[in-house]
């Protein structure tokens, strides 16, 4: 009796291993199947068949091999793959035949992306692709070489179904000044090139222009009025001004995110929004650099509209410096913010901790909170955290360094439980008492991201025996 016992529950049902091993990924990363799939056969057959997403680059497709024979035999042992990315780096692969493949494959596909090609795929490739990839929703095509009007075009003839369009940052080998403007659209893409999309992909949710020159804000207008069902715009180094961000969200009722760079044109400089009205009541996520004068004023915008802002990211530095009055100014017409990120630091990167508790009572309810650039600050700021923003619990610090606490600084000392995750790693002067101090200040936290530098410092007091215990996780990066 016992033996057969032992034989029924010798091996598990294929669908609990599949169920075990499916929970291995963490954040997309299929990384996490390549140990269990050298165990043995049934493993690997489980992993081939669990994998959704496949990267192609340099480094995972090896050499020795072609990129085409590599890529054939990727997408003959994974047939359950929803999305595919191709990252050539030093090898340039034929761009047609990896199309073609990947069009003929037999995949049901939701996602493709592209990066770093030489050149654009043919009008047939990208009709091909759109016959037998019927349920494709996703396409990137990100740092090509060179990208066109025309490309845009048959992308968007071949595939009508799309929601997501990513052509951020392409590379031109001219100046777009070198080229008049009835001949631009043969060379890259332009604000004529974006109108006709947004004709023929009245379905687009989501869309990246960023480091596209010829787009302006006849791009957002067109976009805005045409495709209504868009929630996610990402116009970054643009050719945008303060008028095009103003017409979306009055127009793009459906906008959730919206990550934009503008500039004052001279015909707008005087222009006021008073009476324009806000309609992306729904906006939650805001990423915005230009005049901080105009930043305020569409932020106090959205406030009276009622719009809720849950992450917030603005940009300093250079001449879009921001003074830490312009900082709590706009940090309090968004009580309802959670995740805010300083990039670039304020006005002339100095900042003290009284100047940064200012700052934090506008946070009360911040759960995440990103610095960069930063002079000034000492251990006491994770005080300041702790009184200030009681919910906070993931905090990251970059490109600065951390001081010994200042004389004149004033403050009850509270420790803050909640705080898990602690991102230092592009900070400089971490000493031994410092990292100390910390840990006291954060008895809850759990990650600890440090400098590569600080591998071979040792570790001291509560901080040392919070590692040897497990209880801290330090990372390097």
């Amino acid at each position: 009796m016992k033996r057969i016992e032992v034989d029924r529950f010798k091996e598990l049902p294929e669908e609990l291993w599949e169920s075990i091993l499916d929970r291995l990924v963490l954040d997309d990363n299929y990384w996490d199947f390549e140990l269990p799939s050298l165990v043995c056969k049934q493993f690997l057959s489980i992993t081939n068949r669990l994998r959704r997403k496949f990267v192609a680059d340099d480094h995972v497709l090896g050499s020795g091999i072609t990129w085409c024979d590599a890529l054939s035999r990727a997408l003959e042992r994974f047939r359950n793959l929803k999305e595919i990315a191709l990252y050539p780096k030093q090898t340039l692969p034929d761009v047609e035949s990896s199309i073609l493949k990947i069009a003929y494959s037999g995949l049901d596909l939701q996602s493709i992306s592209f990066s770093c090609f030489p050149i654009s795929p043919s009008a047939d490739s990208f009709r091909r692709l759109g016959c037998t990839m019927t349920n494709l929703k996703v396409i990137r095509c990100t740092r090509f070489v060179l990208l066109r009007d025309p490309d845009l075009v048959y992308i968007a003839d071949a595939l009508p179904q799309l929601e997501e369009l990513d052509i951020r940052y392409p590379k031109y080998k001219f100046k777009p000044s070198e080229v008049w403007y009835p001949k631009l659209s043969n060379h890259m893409v332009t604000d004529a090139g974006i109108e006709t999309i947004s004709l023929k992909l009245r379905g687009l949710r989501r869309i990246n222009i960023s480091g596209i020159k010829g787009c302006s804000d006849h791009s957002l207008i067109a976009l805005s009025s045409n495709c209504v069902n868009l929630n996610k715009i990402r116009c970054r180094r643009s050719g945008i001004t303060i008028r095009g961000i103003y017409w979306v969200l009055c127009h793009s009722t459906t906008l959730t995110s919206l990550h934009a760079d503008f500039y004052v044109s001279s015909t707008n400089s005087s222009i006021t929004f008073n009476d324009w009205k806000i309609s992306a009541i729904g906006l939650r996520e805001l990423t915005i650099r230009g005049a901080m004068v105009h930043v305020e004023c569409l932020v106090r915008s959205l406030a009276n509209a009622g719009v809720l802002l849950e992450k917030l990211k603005l940009f300093g530095g250079g001449s879009c410096g921001l003074s830490v009055t312009e900082v709590t100014t706009v940090l309090c017409a968004c009580p309802s913010l959670k995740h805010f990120t300083l990039k670039g630091g304020v006005r002339n990167h100095r900042i003290n901790d009284n100047q940064m508790s200012e700052i934090c009572q506008r946070l009360p309810n911040i759960v995440s909170i990103e610095l960069s650039y930063f002079i000034g600050l000492t251990a006491a700021i994770f005080f300041v955290f702790a009184k200030e923003c009681p919910a906070l619990s993931k905090i990251t610090m970059r490109f600065g360094s951390l001081g010994p606490i200042q004389d004149d600084f004033v403050m009850n000392l509270e420790r803050n439980y909640r705080v898990r995750y602690l991102d230092l790693s592009d900070s400089s002067d971490l000493g031994v008492i410092l990292l100390e101090d910390i840990v006291e200040v954060c008895p809850n936290l759990h990650t600890l991201k440090l400098p590569v530098e600080q591998i071979n410092r040792g570790y001291a007091g509560i901080l040392s025996e919070k590692i040897e215990t497990g209880q801290i996780k330090i990372e390097y990066g």
